[in-house]
């Protein structure tokens, strides 16, 4: 597969429109196994929302207290909005860990999910949400779609 390799970085601030987890699995005495699905808007040099569920496992904490959960995630987004001019979706593949009050997240743009304007489009996603609005940086580079 070939693309591009110049690189750009992009800053958004990212604000959780909804949150709707259901625990699936929680057996006495074991990690309990939830699912999440959210909504986020972005704003900043990536304008737009986007829908996001996840699987996590918790392994510790308070479900009574959500900043003091522990916990592993991973999680698929489908991004719709406009980024460094050119408007489409993409879809990002996530997996983070919760501890200390915060989400800690890295991601990557998933090979040829990009459309519209977008298409081409490979990088990375990093974020720490300690509320739910927080910045997001995307390390991105446009390029032909891939060449297989």
């Amino acid at each position: 597969m070939i693309r591009s390799q110049v690189r750009q970085t992009a800053t958004a601030s990212a604000t959780v429109t909804s949150w709707d987890e259901t625990r699936y699995d929680a057996p006495d005495g074991q990690s309990p196994l939830a699912q999440a699905e959210f909504g986020l808007t972005y704003t900043g040099d990536l304008t737009g929302e986007s829908s996001t569920r996840v699987l996590l496992v918790y392994t510790g904490g308070d479900p009574a207290q959500p900043g003091t959960l522990v916990g592993d995630y991973l999680g698929l987004e489908r991004v719709t909005g406009t980024l460094d001019g050119r408007t489409g979706s993409f879809v990002v593949a996530h997996q983070g860990r919760h501890e200390g009050g915060a989400a800690h997240t890295k991601g990557r743009i998933v090979d040829d999910s990009a459309t519209g304007e977008l298409a081409g489009l490979s990088g990375d996603v990093e974020a720490t949400a300690r509320d739910t609005t927080f910045q997001v940086t995307i390390s991105y580079a446009f390029g032909n779609p891939a060449i297989h």
